[in-house]
């Protein structure tokens, strides 16, 4: 099933996140400085995966409530962004180390797969196309931190 357009800006955000957990990885690998990879997760937080998280919650979790089958949906995303946000914590204590940034990025990769591939796709299916056109997602206006992050630690 084709994603409806109003989706498409999470979609678009999800590809960006994607490539946050896809540069942490292979940083891990390299055995780049824990404290450079965790600066790079803190500044995709605040910029990209935070901004998107609230519009989740503000935007999307109401409307799976309106919804029988979208309840548990909106469960699961709730738990997901709480569980993302207590291992972000622990980076601002600086409880820095490999494991903890491996974890993150394989939280939040899970965690988008999931909105993607069972969320995004049942959505379609139980919401009515007048309650989709309603939803209107902000689309970030500036580039990925990826793009312009000075310490390439991935390479």
């Amino acid at each position: 099933m084709q994603r409806a357009e109003v989706l498409q800006p999470l979609s678009r955000q999800h590809k960006s996140s994607l490539m946050t957990c896809l540069l942490l990885r292979k940083g891990v690998i390299k055995h780049a400085p824990v404290a450079v990879m965790a600066d790079f997760f803190l500044q995709c937080w605040n910029t990209e995966i935070l901004p998107h998280f609230e519009q989740e919650e503000k935007i999307l979790i109401p409307l799976l409530n309106k919804y029988p089958k979208g309840k548990a949906l909106a469960t699961t995303i709730t738990r997901d962004h709480e569980l993302i946000r207590n291992g972000v914590g622990h980076l601002k204590q600086e409880a820095l180390n490999e494991r903890l940034i491996s974890n993150l990025a394989d939280q939040l990769e899970q965690h988008i797969r999931f909105e993607e591939r069972i969320v995004f796709q049942e959505m379609q299916e139980f919401i009515t196309p007048e309650d989709l056109e309603q939803l209107h997602f902000m689309e970030k206006d500036h580039p990925a931190v990826c793009n312009n992050y000075p310490n390439k630690f991935w390479e």
